[in-house]
C-alpha cells in the first residue's frame, strides 16, 4: 500500500477546507467547483487531480475539487439536513444512504450519461460486485442489500465505493490471554478464535481494549456479543446476526446497554481513527476495527510509524457487520454535472485500483483489471498456500477465472481485504434505526456519560 496523508497534511486540508469557501466563492463560478465530502484518508493520492483532467477531457472545461473530511456518518448527515450544506458528492455508509433516501436528502443519479450534453460518455457505474448491488438478494446469505430502494426500484441514488467487515484487530505478542478465565490456550490466535467477541469483554485485558466512538459500530458488536455469544449470559440461539445487529426493541436494547456499560470499565477508550496507531505502539492488545484499517495497520502504517507489530484480524464466527460506503449526490448540490461525472470516474477500474491500493479497503468495482491487480499483489508464485475463489464477489458469469493461491504468511491480510464466502455468509447489514433513532442515541449518551 502507498503511504497515506500525514497528520500535518490532514490538518492542512482541514484548515484549507474552512478557508476555501470564502476564497473560492470570490474567484470562480460555482459550476467550476466540485465540493466533495468524504471520510478522512479515503482516496488515492492523485485521484483528485486525475478527475480534474478527466472532467476537462469530457467537457472541455476546467473544474476545481474542494475536498472536505468527516469521520462520522451522523456528522455528515447533520451538515446536509440541518445546515443544508451544498456539497455535490458525499460518501455515506449503506444504512445512511437508506436514511437519506427516506428523508428526501439525495438526488437521483443521471440514468444516461450521454444526456449530460457532452456526447457519448463511457459509463462505468454498473461495474459493481453483484454481492453489493442493492436489491440483489443472494441465497444462503444473512443479508440482501436493499439500502438504495424507492418504490420497488433499486440503485437510483448511489454507487458503491468500498466494502468491508467489522472485526477484531489483535496483537499476537499479547500475553494477557494466559490469565483469562475463559480457559487455557496456546496462542493469542487460538484464544481469539475460540472466544470471538467475548475477548473484548475479558477482564484479563483490562485497559488493553479499544472500541469505536460510534453508536452504530459499538452497539452492533455489543448486540452480537450479547445475543449470539454464549459467554454473555444472554445467548439467544434462535436469532440471526441480522436480527441481532438491528435489535432496537426496548428489552434487547436494555440488555445490550448493560453489557456495554460493563465493558466500558475495561476500555482504554473509544476511538474513530487512532486505534490502529495505539495498538502498534503497544498500548493496547485488542481493538474493534474496520477491515480496511486493519489491512493498513498490518502493512503501510507500521512503515510510516517505524514500528513493527505482529497483528492479525479476525471476524468472529457468531457473526459481524458487512458494510459498504457509496457515492451519492445530496439534495442541495449546485453542481450535479460534476457530481455525476465524479461518481462515474470513481467506478473506473484503474481508479478503483488506485484507491484500493492506497486506503486498504476493498473496492466495489469488479473487472478483469481489478482482478489482475489482486493477482499481482496477492497471488503466490506457485500453487501453494490457500486456494481462493472470488467468483462470489466478481460474479459467476464475469467471463474470467477468479481463482488464485495466496501464500500462508499473507493470507490473514488478504482475508481482511477480501473476506471469503464463509466470512460473508456469517455477516449481516445494519439498517436505519428509523423511529428508534432518538432512543438509540439516548442509550449511547448513557454509555458515554
Amino acid at each position: 500500500m502507498k503511504k497515506r496523508l500525514t497528520v500535518i497534511a490532514i490538518l492542512l486540508t482541514l484548515t484549507l477546507s474552512l478557508a476555501l469557501p470564502l476564497i473560492l466563492s470570490g474567484c470562480a463560478p460555482r459550476d467550476e467547483i466540485l465540493k466533495v465530502y468524504n471520510w478522512s484518508e479515503y482516496i488515492g493520492e492523485d485521484v483528485i487531480e486525475e478527475f480534474e483532467q478527466y472532467y476537462y477531457e469530457i467537457t472541455g472545461k476546467k473544474i476545481t475539487v474542494k475536498y472536505d473530511l468527516f469521520d462520522e456518518n451522523e456528522l455528515m448527515y447533520s451538515q446536509i439536513k440541518t445546515t443544508k450544506a451544498d456539497y455535490d458528492v458525499i460518501c455515506p455508509s449503506d444504512y445512511m444512504v437508506e436514511k437519506m433516501i427516506k428523508e428526501n436528502l439525495l438526488l437521483k443519479l443521471e440514468s444516461n450519461l450521454d444526456d449530460l450534453g457532452y456526447g457519448e460518455i463511457e459509463d462505468y457505474r454498473n461495474d459493481i460486485s453483484p454481492l453489493l448491488i442493492s436489491g440483489n438478494t443472494q441465497d444462503g446469505y444473512y443479508f440482501d442489500y436493499d439500502y438504495d430502494k424507492e418504490s420497488g426500484e433499486y440503485n437510483l441514488y448511489s454507487r458503491v465505493y468500498t466494502m468491508g467487515t467489522l472485526g477484531i484487530l489483535y496483537s499476537n505478542e499479547a500475553t494477557a490471554y494466559k490469565n483469562s478465565n475463559y480457559g487455557t490456550y496456546s496462542s493469542m490466535q487460538e484464544y481469539v478464535e475460540a472466544n470471538g467477541w467475548a475477548v473484548l469483554w475479558d477482564k484479563a485485558f483490562n485497559q488493553r481494549i479499544m472500541m469505536k466512538n460510534s453508536v452504530r459500530d459499538t452497539y452492533a458488536i455489543g448486540a452480537i456479543y450479547t445475543l449470539l455469544n454464549e459467554r454473555s449470559g444472554e445467548f439467544l440461539p434462535t436469532i440471526t446476526p441480522s436480527m441481532a445487529l438491528n435489535a432496537t426493541d426496548s428489552t434487547n436494547v436494555a440488555k445490550i446497554e448493560k453489557q456495554l456499560l460493563a465493558q466500558k470499565k475495561l476500555l482504554n477508550g473509544y476511538e474513530n481513527d487512532e486505534g490502529k496507531e495505539v495498538i502498534i505502539a503497544g498500548d493496547i492488545d485488542l481493538t474493534l476495527q474496520w477491515a480496511g484499517d486493519a489491512v493498513y495497520a498490518m502493512d503501510s502504517l507500521q512503515e510510516e510509524l517505524s514500528k513493527e507489530k505482529d497483528l492479525s484480524y479476525f471476524v468472529p464466527y457468531e457473526g459481524s457487520n458487512i458494510f459498504c460506503d457509496a457515492w451519492c449526490i445530496p439534495k442541495y448540490s449546485r453542481n450535479t454535472l460534476g457530481a455525476n461525472l465524479w461518481i462515474n470516474f470513481m467506478c473506473k477500474g484503474d481508479i478503483a485500483i488506485e484507491n484500493m491500493d492506497y486506503i486498504g479497503y476493498t473496492s466495489g468495482v469488479v473487472s478483469q483489471e481489478v482482478f489482475d491487480y489482486i493477482v499481482e499483489n496477492w497471488a503466490s508464485e506457485d500453487e501453494s498456500g490457500y486456494f481462493v475463489d472470488l467468483s462470489y464477489f466478481f460474479g459467476a458469469d464475469c467471463g474470467f477465472d477468479t481463482t488464485l493461491y495466496v501464500a500462508e504468511e499473507d493470507y490473514n491480510a488478504f482475508e481482511a481485504q477480501f473476506p471469503t464466502l464463509e466470512i460473508v455468509q456469517r455477516c449481516a447489514v445494519m439498517k436505519d434505526y428509523g423511529d428508534q433513532t432518538r432512543a438509540m442515541n439516548r442509550m449511547w449518551r448513557n454509555i458515554k456519560a
